[in-house]
């Protein structure tokens, strides 16, 4: 069976690595330049920095025993980050029993991890798909792909919708908008925060999580660097802010946070159109087509959070055998 996977995050990649597993022969197209999606890192500052994905937590048995091989293989470890919540404009510790888990040295590592790269073409925006005894796909660029048997679209629901042109069917079970926006940026400072903080969940701010990335384990870095995320109201009105302004803005709810002068020295940014699953939204689960050989998988398919998206890249590979 040769299986076509467009989308080459956690949840494409988890697909992927199943069915491999299962003799499938597997192909991923991904429109970026490196795998992972949304748990990608930049290099930067000199160390790996999580503009995404900040941790994952393990409640499925299943990914609890994914979770502990990669910490037998080093991929993974615990991050007892020093979490705090900023409400009504005070900051107050928020201690939890959560376990919380970062890739080493970077968000990507496990994802990444064993995969054939032979069998990943990068930088192919796909554009069209069509079905006539196999699967063809049309990349952006103008090269096609062909003699696929089934096709999973492992994509945001806005792009998997504008696929869909032969399934109108499965098209109408895709929720186009439950993905917003997350424009996030990452400060390197002058100087460290005086603050025992590592982790800040913010409330009724234009940002709503603070996070000291070079306190994660396996950063290694010779300056303090912190990831801020707006929120997805505030993403969705500034979606062409410049760095720059995000920046201005990131450091003085820093300053604001901490009630300290922050000192910016370098930032980097990144925008994320499809990220925050809209919660009052049902989550529709893995989606099959009941005419074709196709399967649509993401974290929104199961509500969100990197676990998700591994489960759901887990469902989607079991389902690839019965379409």
């Amino acid at each position: 069976m040769r299986v076509a996977i467009v989308g080459a995050g956690v949840a494409g990649l988890s697909c992927g690595q199943a069915l491999l597993s299962a003799g499938a022969e597997v192909h991923w197209f991904d429109k970026s330049r490196a795998t992972a999606g949304r748990a990608s890192a930049k290099r930067a500052f000199g160390d790996h920095v999580d503009l995404g994905a900040q941790y994952f937590t393990a409640r499925h048995l299943a990914f609890q025993e994914q979770v502990e091989r990669w910490q037998q293989q080093q991929l993974v470890a615990p991050w007892p980050a020093k979490l705090y919540r900023f409400a009504e404009g005070h900051l107050q510790q928020s201690a939890d029993d959560i376990k919380r888990y970062v890739g080493l040295p970077a968000m990507h590592s496990p994802w990444r991890s064993g995969l054939p790269e032979q069998a990943i073409t990068l930088n192919c925006r796909i554009q069209a798909i069509s079905y006539q005894q196999g699967w063809q796909l049309q990349a952006e660029d103008g090269r096609s792909f062909t003699g696929f048997d089934v096709l999973v679209l492992a994509l945001p629901p806005a792009q998997v919708s504008e696929l869909l042109d032969q399934d109108e069917d499965l098209r109408q079970q895709v929720p186009v908008s439950m993905l917003q926006p997350c424009q996030a940026i990452a400060l390197r400072l002058a100087e460290p925060i005086a603050h025992p903080a590592t982790a800040v969940f913010v409330k009724d701010r234009p940002v709503s999580w603070v996070a000291c990335n070079s306190d994660k384990p396996g950063r290694q870095s010779d300056s303090q660097h912190w990831v801020l995320h707006f929120t997805p109201e505030f993403s969705q009105q500034q979606l062409t802010a410049t760095a720059d302004e995000l920046s201005l803005l990131a450091q003085a709810e820093l300053s604001l946070l901490f009630q300290q002068d922050v000192q910016v020295e370098q930032s980097v940014h990144q925008r994320w159109l499809y990220a925050i699953v809209d919660a009052e939204q049902a989550a529709p689960g893995v989606l099959i087509s009941r005419r074709f050989p196709c399967v649509v998988t993401g974290d929104w398919c199961l509500g969100g959070r990197v676990e998700n998206a591994w489960l759901a890249g887990q469902q989607a590979a079991k389902a690839v055998f019965h379409v």
